[in-house]
């Protein structure tokens, strides 16, 4: 049986040789994603709080969801489910 160490050090690993195929701002969106679930994790919403507080973050979530919208009405969205396994997957 393998212990949650050698289960995590697996994730761990996965998670870098990915990152190494990534171009540097994918790696960037990787880790802002990274911290969100660490957040998730640790139940701190005040550190998301700041975050969210600042200018720059209230204007890249704005961008962010004008992308989004554009797309969807686009016709660029795809939908997606969560598999068996737990992960996302285009419906």
């Amino acid at each position: 049986m393998e212990s949650q160490l050698e289960f995590q050090t697996t994730y761990e690993q996965m998670l870098v040789q990915i990152a190494r195929t990534l171009p540097p701002d994918r790696v960037a969106e990787l880790l802002d994603f990274a911290r969100f679930l660490q957040s998730l994790a640790t139940n701190d919403e005040s550190e998301w709080d700041q975050l969210f507080a600042k200018p720059d973050a209230q204007r890249v979530m704005l961008q962010m969801a004008r992308e989004a919208r554009e797309d969807y009405r686009a016709g660029r969205a795809t939908d997606i489910v969560i598999t068996e396994d737990g992960r996302l997957a285009p419906k």
